[in-house]
């Protein structure tokens, strides 16, 4: 004698296989959407400490170079040029003296400075020009104080960003991809947050890393997550909306619905 089944049984394996094919588009797209969305679910997560590394001077950086000594009548003719503005918080003040202090380093790596020259500054860094200055002017002035600064950090984002283009970080020494993206409005939803290109070319060196912004591992690589002054992030687009690009995923959660509920059907009958 053949047992009926009670078809209610039916509805309930479709909602069940249903809201298993849900979860999985949903957890499919937060981790398209997510940053680094496998960290720890902790509310503290320890991460390596970032080693100090010397920036070193490349073509088109901004530097702002100072010379001084007890003598100021001496020192003088080696700074840049001379500017004037107001003390400030003194009734009557004067318009002091100030030196400019930007120079731009040119396409061949060097730098046109009073007095001492053309110098050749590309693959030092800011504390080997210091030195190197000070050597310099020694024969000309008495216990001279050098300052040698980066007053730039450029770095390009492009693709899909809300505000793409070249962007100046003035005054940082370093800084994040994070930072970055930032700079660039951060990235919509269209973006492919796993598939990101990081282009640089540093210190005689030039490379393209992929970057997966959805992964916890970009934080503990240092030499991929902080950025170089000149590099260039691009952004691919994703082929459509969240749900148009998974639809294959979709579709083959639906196909394995359909599938288990007709052949629930066909056992019960």
């Amino acid at each position: 004698m053949k047992k009926n089944h009670s078809p209610a049984i039916q509805p309930g394996m479709a909602c069940f296989f249903l809201a298993l094919a849900l979860s999985a588009v949903s957890c499919t797209a937060s981790r398209k959407l997510n940053y680094f969305n496998n960290l720890p679910d902790s509310t503290f997560v320890r991460l390596p400490q970032v080693k100090e590394e010397e920036r070193v001077i490349e073509k088109g950086d901004n530097l702002d170079i100072v010379f001084n000594a007890k003598d100021q009548d001496a020192v003088s003719p080696f700074n840049k040029q001379a500017s004037t503005a107001v003390l400030t918080g003194t009734p009557g003040a004067q318009p002091a003296s100030i030196p400019s202090q930007a120079y731009t380093v040119d396409p061949s790596g060097k730098i046109e400075m009073p007095v001492l020259g053309t110098i050749e500054v590309k693959g030092l860094t800011s504390r080997q020009l210091k030195s190197k200055l000070t050597a310099m002017v020694s024969p000309y002035l008495k216990d001279p104080i050098v300052e040698v600064k980066f007053t730039s950090f450029s770095v390009t984002v492009l693709g899909e960003v809300r505000t793409p283009g070249t962007f100046n970080l003035s005054g940082a020494q370093r800084t994040t991809v994070l930072e970055a993206l930032a700079a660039a409005g951060d990235l919509p939803h269209t973006a492919k947050k796993y598939n990101v290109h990081l282009y640089r070319d540093y210190n005689g060196e030039r490379s393209v890393t992929q970057i997966d912004l959805t992964n916890k591992s970009l934080l503990y690589n240092q030499q991929t997550f902080q950025m170089k002054p000149n590099d260039v992030l691009y952004v691919q687009t994703r082929r459509g909306s969240i749900f148009r690009e998974d639809f294959s995923l979709v579709a083959s959660i639906v196909t394995l619905v359909v599938s288990v509920v007709t052949l629930g059907f066909a056992i019960s009958n």
